[in-house]
């Protein structure tokens, strides 16, 4: 046992509850009772168990911790996975994180130090409290599940507390400030979402006169607030914040803690908050230690799988992927067969095994190209109407609005060069693992935020929603630079072509301050599982007329387009009516666990 667990077993014995209102399912169902625990510093988590009629104390069960996403609260029906998880025998433990729902406290991000000792102290009493099978003296079975932010606290509480036996994070992260901060350059249209989800349901739901522990007066980590403000109104994130989100990654207490038990990664191919990188962290962390680790790629997560994507069943092939991997690892039945260590689905709809992300047979496209790019402070607001009617019609997924994906910018654009990388011939060639894209960047101005992206030429869609985001300075001469790409799990149909385009302007991400013109040349490699064809040239954009003069070395503050406003350093403040929107919305459809996005049907993967 590490000295956390050690920490869990003294507020274990100080431990309270409150039961409430118990019920016992007809017909042999499980028995779910919610009770109000209190955590290792007087924090009331509301709780809710779930006992199988097959778990008894002469027949205990493991227990699996199961939570909710960001701003959610905790399942209270044994519907839904939940009910798959009792129909395998397990006894359920669910709860409102620390700071939402009906529990108290601070929202901090799955620090270790907090929510993870709160997890820790759930164990506890669940143990006291329930017929919970020992693997040995004081030492019970136990997994976690769940994603987005049920993911985090499965590594913040794995990491620290050997009691955790298997867990299986998905949708979630390895280094906060990677997701939100790649680059140094702010996914804005991420952070005003979760701000303002986070905020409404962190301040409200806690004084519900319903809530066993009213009142609850929850609020947001002050340092939250903090980042936000500093991302929307400079663009730039302080070492103080950023030390905080560093706090809540794996990235950072891994390397003194390391997560070190079976983990099972699932992670969304078109998810732009914490995208595939994100992800192949996590489980290349675990394969680190020798630990058992295996990553699946669906299509899905907090974006919702494009339409044009053919289905593949990914509800079900995940979660039947985490009752195998809990049969193995949590259960310990060594004649189970979790399968290889990484399975993945494309647009195409086809589930594929493979050794390793990208897989060892794969070989590369590359690219390089150069040219000039103009970066004008000017920020395109969507149509709030339009963007209202896409997330009305969401199903359990975030849809790819300009807030939240990549869009394909167009030929021939000043603010965008276009690097053709090859073709796909006569056949379907997968593009599958973590390009790399190297700038080399000189130009006037002081800095220049520009964004990478994959575009799949005659389907006309960046490839997986996904860009790469880095800052440039100018002011110390030419610099070159590596992206910080998104993974990508993509199949380019035959014909097809790809290419590399890159930009000086995005809404998913913030957009340089004052304007600057760059030169600036790429060298691009990209994982394929066959070689592409000879790169085809981009269509010639048509030189300007002869007398027309070309842009200044570095453009006057423009006036604003119809649809733009001027980059005052106030993007993020322009999007947070819509944020505000889209986090209404959200809420509405999903107060069920945020988390099960990607279990609601088809249509959120």
């Amino acid at each position: 046992m590490r000295h956390r667990l050690g920490l869990a077993l003294v507020a274990g014995l100080l431990l309270g509850s409150l039961a409430v209102a118990p019920a016992a399912h007809a017909g042999g169902g499980p028995i779910v009772t919610t009770q109000v625990v209190t955590s290792f510093d007087g924090t009331p988590i509301l709780t809710t168990l779930f006992v199988p009629a097959s778990a008894t104390d002469a027949t205990p069960a493991p227990l699996v911790l199961q939570t909710h996403g960001w701003g959610g609260t905790g399942q209270q029906d044994p519907g839904g996975f939940v009910g798959h998880l009792l129909d395998a025998g397990y006894v359920v433990l669910t709860w409102d994180q620390r700071g939402f729902g009906c529990s108290g406290g601070e929202v901090a991000i799955d620090k270790p130090d907090l929510e993870g000792r709160d997890t820790s102290a759930l164990i506890d009493w669940a143990v006291a409290n329930a017929p919970i099978e020992l693997d040995g003296e004081g030492d019970p079975l136990v997994g976690m599940t769940g994603g987005s932010y049920a993911g985090g606290i499965q590594t913040a509480t794995a990491a620290f507390d050997d009691r955790i036996d298997a867990i299986a994070p998905e949708i979630s992260w390895h280094d906060l400030r990677y997701s939100l901060y790649a680059g140094e350059v702010v996914n804005q249209g991420w952070a005003a979402l979760l701000y303002a989800a986070g905020l409404a349901t962190a301040t409200g739901l806690g004084l519900n006169p319903d809530c066993p522990t009213f009142p609850q007066t929850g609020a947001l980590d002050p340092r939250i607030s903090q980042g936000f403000l500093e991302g929307a109104t400079t663009g730039v994130i302080s070492e103080p914040v950023l030390d905080f989100f560093g706090e809540s990654s794996l990235a950072a207490y891994g390397a003194s803690d390391p997560v070190d038990i079976p983990t099972l990664v699932i992670q969304g191919s078109v998810d732009t908050l914490f995208d595939l990188s994100d992800g192949h962290r996590v489980y290349e962390h675990v394969r680190a230690t020798g630990a058992p680790a295996k990553l699946i790629v669906f299509c899905g997560g907090h974006v919702a799988c494009p339409a044009s994507y053919a289905d593949a069943g990914d509800g079900a092939h995940t979660d039947a992927a985490v009752l195998t991997w809990f049969a193995r690892h949590l259960r310990g039945d060594a004649s189970v067969d979790t399968g290889p260590a990484v399975e993945y689905r494309t647009n195409e709809g086809l589930w594929r095994s493979a050794d390793a992300f990208p897989p060892t047979t794969f070989t590369t496209a590359s690219g390089t190209g150069a040219g000039p790019l103009l970066s004008v402070p000017v920020l395109e607001v969507p149509d709030p109407s339009t963007l209202a009617e896409q997330l009305q019609a969401f199903s359990g997924g975030i849809p790819a609005t300009p807030i939240t994906s990549a869009q394909v910018s167009p030929l021939g654009a000043l603010d965008t060069l276009t690097i053709p990388l090859g073709s796909a011939g006569d056949a379907p060639v997968d593009v599958v693992g973590i390009p790399t894209v190297e700038l080399t960047v000189r130009g006037t101005g002081t800095e220049v935020v520009l964004l990478a992206k994959l575009v799949d030429r005659e389907a006309g869609h960046v490839v997986n929603l996904q860009e790469g985001p880095i800052r440039v300075p100018l002011l110390d001469g030419e610099q070159t630079v590596a992206v910080p790409m998104p993974g990508v799990a993509y199949t380019l149909a035959p014909g097809h072509h790809l290419d590399l385009q890159v930009s000086t302007a995005s809404l998913m991400h913030s957009n340089a301050r004052l304007p600057a013109q760059v030169d600036v040349a790429v060298a691009a490699s990209v994982p394929v599982s066959a070689p592409l064809t000879a790169p085809a040239p981009t269509p010639p954009v048509a030189p300007p007329a002869p007398g027309t003069p070309g842009p200044a070395p570095v453009p006057a503050a423009p006036s604003a387009p119809a649809g733009a406003l001027p980059a005052t350093g106030l993007e993020a403040g322009a999007l947070a009516p819509l944020a505000l929107l889209a986090a209404a919305l959200l809420l509405w459809h999903v107060r069920r666990p945020a988390w099960a996005l990607r279990r609601a049907d088809r249509s959120t993967r």
